[in-house]
């Protein structure tokens, strides 16, 4: 799987700040992990990638499968309700249990509290540009004031479409009731399979 990286190495910072050395970059600004080996640089931006991925897909895989037994035991219906209370709780304690702070980002959202920045909707608009040119899905890395971000793209599947796909054709009545009654603030319908959905975000806080 190919991934990118933001580096804005070390020695660029110190060459437009002189006379602070030690300063930090600003908050919602890119820049690089403070090393001035290049090489070490990397190695870390690799760690970051690493970790980040494994955590985003860890708790992908959690709430993929908690969804996929609600929906066998009691259908599509019944899955918005557990999604709207069960989704958070699942990725906080995954989140937990790593020691970072996970969450999904996106410009078109369900659940209010998943709505993206200002800074954010900067990442998305540049990941939505490359995957309309057909590349395949690429992870950012980005130091955000004392964080470091990971993120990186969610795609919709068939599974996705009953409850994010056409409200003709995909999504059923009931289940169109239910998102109303959950989400009455909901934005999130309309796509198509293999589509932008959104963003895992993983926080690496004070590193």
């Amino acid at each position: 799987m190919k991934y990118s990286f933001i580096l804005i190495f070390l020695f660029i910072a110190l060459a437009s700040c002189k006379d602070s050395p030690n300063a930090k970059p600003t908050t919602g600004t890119e820049a690089a992990v403070p090393d001035t080996n290049p090489e070490a640089v990397v190695k870390l931006e690799i760690s970051y990638q690493e970790k980040g991925m494994e955590y985003a897909m860890a708790t992908q895989a959690a709430l993929g499968k908690a969804l996929q037994n609600k929906i066998q035991e009691e259908g599509i219906q019944e899955a918005i309700g557990f999604c709207q209370v069960e989704a958070l709780p699942i990725t906080d304690s995954l989140s937990t249990k790593f020691g970072v702070e996970i969450s999904r980002i996106t410009d078109k959202p369900r659940n209010p509290v998943n709505a993206a920045s200002a800074e954010e909707m900067k990442f998305i608009s540049k990941i939505k540009s490359e995957l309309g040119t057909g590349q395949p899905p690429e992870a950012l890395v980005v130091r955000q004031g004392d964080d470091t971000n990971f993120y990186y793209p969610i795609l919709t599947n068939n599974m996705c479409l009953k409850c994010h796909g056409s409200t003709k054709d995909d999504i059923q009545p009931r289940v169109l009731e239910a998102i109303a009654e959950f989400y009455p603030q909901d934005e999130a319908t309309g796509y198509g399979n293999n589509q932008f959905r959104g963003l895992w975000k993983v926080s690496f806080k004070g590193e």
